[in-house]
Formats: structure tokens, sequence, C-alpha cells
């Protein structure tokens, strides 16, 4: 049985991304560099800011029009996009979950180009899948599995 780890971080969607940074800066929070995922899936600038010792907050903005993302502000406004877990195995999980009722995005983990953070993290690789929120009580979970080396994200 696969296990949830960690959880990793909550995504907020944003038009302005160096409004967010700006205001989350502001508060007091250090930032990690910023991680420009331009293609799709994605399609996203990312900036997350560490929260304690257990999770963060990433604010993230579209790179392109088309993105989950835009769509996303464009249907709902800005807010809550979607809630990072970390497993022990993202196969297994997508079958266990499948199992429960459970619709993933994708039918196979996606592979991050190499260098890819996870809030905190950069593995050497990055798989991840997005549970529907139409199937999860409106949540939209990401879920990720880190495979080799595990460093930390740049600041």
């Amino acid at each position: 049985m696969a296990k949830i780890v960690e959880f990793i971080t909550i995504n907020v969607a944003v038009k302005d991304l160096d409004a967010a940074v700006s205001r989350y800066k502001a508060m007091g929070l250090p930032a990690h560099a910023p991680m420009h995922m331009p293609e799709p899936p994605a399609s996203i600038t990312d900036v997350t800011f560490p929260m304690g010792k257990e999770g963060s907050v990433s604010v993230i903005a579209a790179t392109d029009p088309k993105s989950p993302v835009a769509r996303f502000i464009e249907k709902r406004g800005e807010g809550p996009y979607s809630i990072c877990l970390r497993t022990d195995n993202l196969r297994e999980l997508m079958q266990e979950w499948s199992a429960l009722g459970m619709q993933w995005v994708l039918p196979e983990p996606y592979a991050f180009p190499p260098g890819n953070a996870a809030g905190r993290y950069v593995p050497e690789k990055l798989l991840a899948n997005w549970v529907k929120p139409s199937s999860n009580f409106g949540a939209m979970l990401e879920v990720f599995e880190f495979v080799g080396k595990v460093s930390p994200a740049p600041m």
C-alpha cells in the first residue's frame, strides 16, 4: 500500500506574480528562486515560501493563457488551486485511489524535466499527477513522487 509521506505545499493561483511575491516577502517570508515550468501540463511560474518546518505556500501564475491555471482564474478567480502531497509510490497510489473513485488528470505519472522543484525540494527525478477536483469534493490534489537524490530548492 502506497503512503503519503508529507504535505509539500498549497498552490495559490494569482494573476500578478510580482505583486503576490512582493506581498509574501513583505510578510517576512523567505522565497525560493522562481521555478519556470512553461510547458504543459503546468505552463506556470512558481515561487515557493517555506512556512516553518512543515510545508509551504506557493504562488503560481500562468505563462500561457490556455494553461489550466489561467482557465482556473478565469472561471473562479484567484485563490487556492491545489494541495500538494508527496507519496512513496505514485503508480501504486494511482491504482488505490482510482479504486476509491478518484479520477486522475493523466493516465500515467508525468515526469517533469530535471531541475524542477516541488516546494522546498529539487529531486533528481520528479513524477506527478493530479486528482480531478470533481472526484475529490472540489479539491485538486497534486501528488509527487521523488526518485533519486533530493536537494534543497535554491533560495
